[in-house]
């Protein structure tokens, strides 16, 4: 309880020092970081990053990311009312990491399986698993789910959008 409420605290204060209105992508990335398997996403996104389709359309990854950022608003915003609010923040956690992951999938169905939709499937598995996961906090803080959340950091700036995962 007390490293959920931490995490929380954590991104309220990274939201404010950021000068930018509160993103959900902080929130997910503290728990969901967790959970990802740590030889299929980099071996995914090497494999797609290395791949003619990787390049294809980068105004498409442009807007995938967009739609991941917006995800993760959202999510984020609820964590953080949650948390403010006084009680228990884990459900609303709960809640925003199921959501991110269910987010992604419904995004990433269908790509190019350029980087960015790579690096994203694979943060929004990784989030999934850190939803169902009995000790979020845990398995938010593996060092898979910290690989997935960097490589779709990455993938999307280098697409033009500054996420935060």
């Amino acid at each position: 309880m007390s490293t959920v409420l931490l995490t929380c605290v954590s991104v309220l204060a990274l939201a404010a020092c950021s000068g930018e209105a509160a993103s959900t992508t902080a929130a997910p990335s503290a728990t969901a970081s967790a959970a990802a398997p740590s030889a299929s996403p980099s071996a995914a996104v090497s494999s797609a990053a290395g791949s003619p389709a990787a390049a294809a359309d980068p105004a498409a990854d442009k807007k995938l990311c967009e739609a991941a950022k917006k995800i993760a608003e959202e999510t984020k915003a609820d964590v953080v009312k949650a948390a403010m609010s006084g009680g228990d923040p884990t459900p609303a956690m709960k809640k925003a990491y199921s959501e991110m992951a269910t987010g992604l999938a419904k995004a990433t169905t269908g790509t190019s399986g350029s980087e960015a939709a790579t690096a994203l499937s694979a943060f929004g598995a990784a989030a999934g698993k850190v939803a169902t996961a009995p000790d979020m906090d845990a398995a938010a803080s593996k060092p898979e789910f910290q690989k997935t959340s960097a490589m779709a950091n990455s993938a999307c700036k280098k697409a033009g959008v500054n996420i935060n995962f």
